[in-house]
């Protein structure tokens, strides 16, 4: 079985036998999504083949008239396509980290300094919660891009790289690649800095400082 994937959408050419094992002498030519399995195919016969495989060597060969010859992209490229897409990903989630760390210091920066007993802790709290939600949030999405990377390394290296083989290495990432969902539970958030009631500015800090 011999696949071709494209670079920037799901499309793939899979060229293979007619029945699994192969039954007769012809082949299957068809061009399906790559995830969900649709698409078209062709049966062609062997002379049929010979007809294409000519046309194609001869433009191989050849190319068209006036148009200068590039080699384009490979196999190996639609890996590290989607390799530098899961760096891209991490780098989102370390900023979207970093600006909710922001917020939620000024945040308890706002709180006034009257609300310092139960009301205050109770604030703490609840950034906490979302503070150590994002955390394990990203790391959620880091063991996401972990796995995604080892398996397109495991699929471009492979030494058997039969179409059942792909397939199965292509549902295993399909099946890590979920949103984390979970509850925060108190003793997590109360174990993070923010909750830490000596780390936390109050509004009488920010005051002019008086004689």
């Amino acid at each position: 079985m011999f696949e071709l994937h494209n670079i920037g959408d799901n499309s793939a050419l899979a060229i293979g036998p007619r029945h699994r094992p192969a039954l007769s002498d012809d082949l299957v030519l068809s061009v399906r999504h790559r995830t969900t399995g649709d698409g078209r195919s062709l049966l062609l016969s062997r002379a049929q083949t010979r007809e294409v495989l000519d046309w194609l060597a001869a433009w191989y060969e050849h190319g068209w008239a006036g148009v200068p010859r590039q080699e384009g992209p490979t196999s190996a490229d639609v890996i590290e396509h989607y390799d530098r897409i899961a760096v891209r990903e991490r780098i989102r989630a370390d900023h979207e980290r970093i600006d909710a760390h922001r917020l939620l210091h000024a945040a308890i920066a706002l709180v006034p300094a009257g609300c310092r007993s139960q009301d205050l802790d109770e604030v703490a709290l609840a950034q906490a919660r979302v503070w150590a939600r994002i955390e394990k949030e990203r790391d959620h999405l880091e063991q996401i891009r972990r796995t995604l990377v080892q398996g397109l390394h495991e699929i471009v290296h492979s030494t058997t790289p039969s179409a059942d083989a792909l397939r199965k290495a292509a549902a295993r990432l399909l099946k890590v690649n979920k949103p984390w969902v979970g509850e925060v539970s108190d003793a997590e958030a109360t174990d993070t800095p923010l909750y830490d009631r000596r780390r936390l500015v109050v509004a009488a800090d920010l005051l002019p400082a008086r004689d």
